[in-house]
C-alpha cells in the first residue's frame, strides 16, 4: 500500500526539480484524481485524505510517478 504525502514530495524537492516533478506528477494523476476525488478542492489536505481514502482505485502510472518523485527527493536513482 502507497502512503505517499503529495505534498511533502513537491515541498521537499529542489525549486528546479519540484517545476519537474509537479508537472510529471499532474500529468500521471490528473486523471485519477478527476475520476476518483471529484469536486474536492486542492488545501487543507483533501486531496491528500482522498488519495489515501482511494488509492487502490488510482493508475499504476500515477503510483510509479509519485515512487519516482519520492526516490529522487531521496536521493535515489
Amino acid at each position: 500500500m502507497i502512503r505517499i504525502s503529495l505534498a511533502a514530495l513537491l515541498c521537499a524537492v529542489s525549486v528546479p526539480a519540484l517545476a519537474q516533478d509537479q508537472a510529471a506528477l499532474r500529468a500521471a494523476c490528473r486523471a485519477d484524481f478527476e475520476k476518483n476525488c471529484p469536486g474536492i478542492r486542492p488545501g487543507g489536505g483533501r486531496l491528500l485524505a482522498c488519495m489515501h481514502e482511494k488509492q487502490a482505485s488510482f493508475s499504476d502510472g500515477c503510483k510509479d510517478a509519485l515512487k519516482a518523485a519520492q526516490a529522487q527527493r531521496q536521493g535515489k536513482p
